[in-house]
Parts: structure tokens; C-alpha cells; sequence
């Protein structure tokens, strides 16, 4: 009966050691999830542990602090203050920004988005919580007039519209010929144009030194230009954006100020580059072209972002806008530019302007 009696007793004993253990393992977990950090405080939600971001509205929009993404969620930034761009890298992917520009760049592939998406509040960068909802990697949602956010427990990664393969046509003319085939001319029977300071990559004393796209004048291109002249999108694409409302330049002196402060700055923020494009209309194509068509007048009213295109859509019409000419009210410098990238680079890097002349004569000859 004592034996009997003293195996229970050191059963109970060797029962009590193990719970114990595995009460103090739960403890010290439950503190390491739990634990506040100073600025940021953490709330578990059903499952989920969430931690909470401060935010603001601003132009309706609910916005938070880039800053508080870091080190706590998987987010990465480079925010250019002169440039006014901001680069966020989540997981593998990286979006780029441009202020007051309503098109979102991922891994180079051109997005529709808001100009209201990327805000810069007392000098720092501010993301809108609406970006996040198609972004895959992070969730965040408002919830008891509090900005919560967690990171994503699937792995997937979202597709966009087209799916885009890498291409080492960069540096070789065939391959540049083959990307650019599937455009037809955005200006119905005119010439390409290859007077030299036309050219993209032709040199200027401004705008950050070279010309980015290549420009379409009456005299140049053998066709009337003018606020009539149909631009068409050349191809078969998405567009990303279509500037049905156009903030231009309220005066010479405006825009002036602007072009000083890129010549005091020793190149063209990108932010005041766009808005020296004009009125403007993106398109995406399905191989990873992409075209800028800038210096429109109007756009057609049935035109809007998300719309699939065709080479004999018709995208707008010949303008001034963002130009001196349009600043000065009259007829002047009235053409077409373009530029033509591939992934969000220039389609002529690398290259030399005889082998620009020969890819855009080849393309756009017919």
C-alpha cells in the first residue's frame, strides 16, 4: 500500500514538472507576440496579429506614412525628394511612383492608378491605403478609426494585365525591330521624322540633356499638322492613362519658374519633366512596349483608362500643350512627341543615332 501510494504521488509529481513547462513555453510566447513596440502598437484581430499605422485623409483619401512600413512589414523605400519619386520594394516586386503622375510602374510594367496614391506630406512620403488593396504581400484596413496593417500570409504573387517575359533586345537593332513590329504610324501617311535634333536621345541644353522621344512636325513628316491632326495608338495595348483633366501652366512666369529651378538644379525633376509633356495619353502594350504621346490638345471624350486599344484607335489630337507656345497663346510648337520605352526604359539606350534612324525608318516606314 506505501509503494502503491508513493508511485501516485511521484506520477502526479512528474505530471505537475511537464505541465508547468509547457504553461511557461505558451507564456513566454504569448509575451513575444504581444510585445508593444513605442510608436507603433500591435492588436490581435481574430487570428492575425495586426500592427497599427497612423494615417490621415487627405483629398478623400485615407494615406499613411511610408515610415511606418519599415522594419515591420517586408517594405523597403527610396524616397528622391528633388525628383519627387518614390520606389517601394514588397517581396519581389518593386512600384514606382511619381508625384501628382496617376500611373503606378511594377517591375517596369505600366499601372493605372491615382495621382492621389503617392503623397508627400511635410516633406515625406505617404501611400494611399486603396494601393494596398491590390497589392499582394501586405494587407492593411481601417477598423475602429485605426489603420491596421499585417503582411500577407500567401505567397502568390498577382498577375497584370499581360504577362511580359524578359528580353535582351537592349544594345541589338534586329531585336529593338522586332520588339517595336507590332506598331503601325500614330500619325495616318506621315514620314518618320530623322532630322537629327528631332531624334530621341538627340542632345539638349536642357531637360536633363537629350531628347527622350522623337518629335512629329508638319515640315518634317510631310503632312499638315495641326489641332485636327488624329493621333492613333499604334498598336494593340491597355491605357494606363488618358488626361481628360489637364492642369497646365497658369502662366509664362509659372512655367519659367519651373524650368529655372531644373536649371538651378543641373537637371529636369521628373515631376515638373512630366508636366512639360502636356496633356498626355499611356499606353501599354502586350510585349512590354510602352508609348508616351505627349503635347496633346484634347482627347477623345470616350477614351478611358482601362480600355484595350488597336492600331486604328484613335488616342487624341495634335497639340501645344505644355509647350511655350501653349503658355504664350498662340499656334506655336505645335507637334507631336513620343517616346517609346520598354519596361520604363527609353527603347534607344545603348544605341546609335545611325541605328535609331534605321530601327524607327524600318518601323514606321510602310
Amino acid at each position: 500500500m506505501g509503494v502503491g501510494y508513493l508511485k501516485l504521488l511521484l506520477l502526479c509529481l512528474a505530471f505537475t514538472v511537464v505541465l508547468l513547462g509547457c504553461k511557461g513555453n505558451f507564456l513566454h510566447k504569448n509575451i513575444e507576440e504581444t510585445r508593444e513596440e513605442p510608436s507603433i502598437k500591435k492588436e490581435k484581430i481574430g487570428i492575425k496579429t495586426w500592427l497599427e499605422v497612423p494615417f490621415q485623409i487627405v483629398a478623400g483619401k485615407e494615406v499613411i506614412p511610408v515610415s511606418s512600413l519599415f522594419e515591420k512589414v517586408n517594405v523597403k523605400a527610396h524616397f528622391d525628394k528633388i525628383n519627387k519619386t518614390l520606389t517601394l520594394y514588397i517581396g519581389n516586386d518593386q512600384y514606382y511612383f511619381i508625384h501628382n503622375v496617376p500611373v503606378i510602374q511594377r517591375n517596369g510594367l505600366l499601372l493605372s492608378g491615382s495621382k492621389d496614391d503617392f503623397k508627400i506630406i511635410e516633406n515625406q512620403p505617404w501611400i494611399s491605403i486603396d494601393f494596398f488593396k491590390n497589392t499582394p504581400g501586405i494587407q492593411i484596413k481601417l477598423q475602429n478609426n485605426k489603420a491596421l496593417v499585417a503582411i500577407s500570409k500567401s505567397s502568390k504573387q498577382s498577375r497584370s494585365n499581360y504577362e511580359v517575359t524578359e528580353a535582351t533586345y537592349l544594345g541589338s537593332v534586329e531585336n529593338v525591330i522586332d520588339m517595336m513590329s507590332i506598331l503601325e504610324s500614330p500619325i495616318r501617311g506621315a514620314n518618320v521624322d530623322t532630322i537629327p535634333s528631332h531624334l530621341p536621345g538627340a542632345k539638349r541644353s536642357y531637360r536633363n540633356g537629350v531628347h527622350e522621344g522623337m518629335d512629329w512636325y508638319g515640315y518634317s513628316t510631310k503632312v499638315p499638322i495641326n489641332r485636327k491632326t488624329e493621333v492613333f495608338a499604334m498598336g494593340n495595348g491597355i491605357v494606363v492613362r488618358a488626361d481628360h483633366k489637364y492642369n497646365r501652366y497658369s502662366s509664362k512666369e509659372e512655367r519659367n519658374s519651373e524650368l529655372k529651378f531644373a536649371d538651378d538644379t543641373g537637371f529636369t525633376p521628373a515631376y515638373i519633366l512630366d508636366r512639360l509633356r502636356g496633356r498626355q495619353v499611356w499606353i501599354q502594350y502586350e510585349n512590354g512596349l510602352q508609348a508616351r504621346f505627349a503635347h496633346l490638345d484634347r482627347i477623345p471624350a470616350n477614351l478611358k483608362v482601362g480600355d484595350t486599344v488597336t492600331a486604328d484607335t484613335l488616342v487624341g489630337y495634335v497639340g501645344n500643350s505644355g509647350t511655350s507656345g501653349e503658355v504664350n497663346g498662340n499656334n506655336t510648337e505645335l507637334h507631336l512627341h513620343l517616346d517609346l520605352l520598354y519596361k520604363g526604359e527609353l527603347f534607344w539606350k545603348g544605341l546609335s543615332q545611325d541605328e535609331i534612324i534605321k530601327i524607327l525608318t524600318k518601323v514606321f516606314t510602310s
